[in-house]
């Protein structure tokens, strides 16, 4: 069975993101794409393209190495464009979906939470506690779906650490020992 177009460009890019400095250890790069590279290659890569990414990224598909002209290395340079694009919308997908759960956990934790405050102004410390200690899962909760999905990401980390911690932290409070009444 052959393998997608798309699908190859994806894995090559994959692979290029995976050796960290964007420079796969391949041959020699074509004259062509140090020619190419060059011309747009601007030093310390203000444009966005330095030298050495350039090579790295057209020599990691094997479509560049027998490229006759610029044009080519545009194809394979806009074909490796759709691949990322291609997995980019992949994540966005996944995240939003999964951030449409995190949204869910937050509203319940929201609601737990109110009803905690209610109980402790009426007195009902021992109900708050438990509320309390029942709205500590649903960050954990939220982390857990955003590193589970496809995309592997949490841009909520932050915020689901210190909604874990403040509500362990109302918690702990809430669970102190009445105080003695003084005489």
């Amino acid at each position: 069975m052959a393998m997608h177009p798309q699908a190859a460009s994806l894995l090559t890019l994959i692979l290029l993101l995976a050796t960290g400095d964007g420079i796969l250890a391949v041959g020699t790069p074509s004259a062509i794409i140090t020619r190419t590279c060059a011309a747009v290659g601007r030093a310390g890569g203000q444009l966005g393209y330095e030298y050495d990414s350039c090579v790295g990224a057209l020599s990691s598909d094997p479509a560049a190495a027998s490229a006759k002209d610029a044009r080519e290395l545009a194809v394979v340079a806009t074909n490796l464009t759709v691949a990322n694009v291609t997995s980019t919308v992949l994540v966005v997908e996944d995240l939003v979906k999964n951030l449409g759960g995190c949204l869910r956990y937050y509203k319940e934790m929201n609601r737990t939470l109110e009803g905690a405050l209610g109980d402790l102004r009426a007195g009902r410390v021992e109900a708050a506690s438990d509320k309390l200690l029942e709205a500590n899962q649903d960050p954990d909760k939220c982390d857990v779906l955003l590193f589970e999905g496809s995309a592997n990401k949490n841009p909520l980390g932050k915020e689901n650490i210190y909604a874990d911690w403040l509500s362990q932290l109302a918690y702990a409070i809430a669970s102190l020992p009445a105080p003695k009444p003084l005489l």
